[in-house]
């Protein structure tokens, strides 16, 4: 039988609450999140929870900091390697299930990384999103979110993503959904940072609360 372990209850540790989430859209993905950090009450209001991966995969990062940005490091490093290694630039199917070892492999040693991570990205063979648990398991779909905001931001998604949803429309909905993430979640908040994907690169855009219309 396997050991449990369980999450550590000290207050003092540096945690991102958040709500992260991200969506595909026709050509390409969101990753979006809020700035806001915590550790029992607010210390920071200009986090960067989104990280390039590579020019077209990016990573969202929710849980311990300390771990989050360990695995952000190990994964960006891993990822030139795989390049120099193989002559190619790595999917973001590769990445996922690279990242999918990493956290797994600490997890069997009883030492899990306390995180939920999403990578996602575009290649060639179109834009993917995935969801990386604690134990390591890997799992795809159109849409997904992270954190402690997540169940308000998740209601959102569910109503109005649909197949092929223009920039724009997916733009909308990201708005939408941290919005009411950040009016019903004490840990989420102080505007947030949107990431649009696609095969070619990736563009961001911050967002103040007190200007944006969606």
């Amino acid at each position: 039988m396997e050991k449990m372990v369980e999450m550590p209850k000290d207050e003092k540790l540096l945690k991102t609450g958040t709500t992260g989430l991200a969506l595909r859209y026709d050509g390409g993905v969101i990753i979006a999140a809020d700035k806001r950090v915590s550790a029992g009450y607010i210390i920071g209001k200009n986090a960067e929870k989104i990280h390039l991966l590579t020019n077209n995969i990016g990573m969202a990062i929710s849980g311990l900091v300390s771990d989050a940005m360990s695995l952000v490091d190990v994964m960006k490093a891993e990822l030139k390697l795989y390049r120099f290694d193989n002559a190619l630039e790595p999917t973001v199917k590769v990445a996922a299930s690279l990242l999918g070892v990493i956290t797994h492999g600490a997890y069997r040693r009883y030492f899990p990384y306390w995180t939920q991570l999403i990578v996602g990205g575009a290649d060639i063979t179109g834009p993917h999103l995935y969801n990386i648990d604690p134990s390591g398991a890997v799992s795809e779909d159109n849409f997904m979110v992270i954190g402690s905001g997540s169940l308000f931001a998740l209601s959102k998604l569910d109503d109005g993503w649909k197949e092929r949803l223009s920039k724009d429309d997916a733009r909308r909905l990201t708005i939408q959904a941290l919005k009411l993430a950040i009016s019903r979640d004490l840990y989420t908040g102080d505007g947030f940072n949107i990431f649009f994907f696609t095969k070619d690169g990736s563009e961001k855009e911050s967002v103040n609360l007190k200007t944006v219309e969606a």
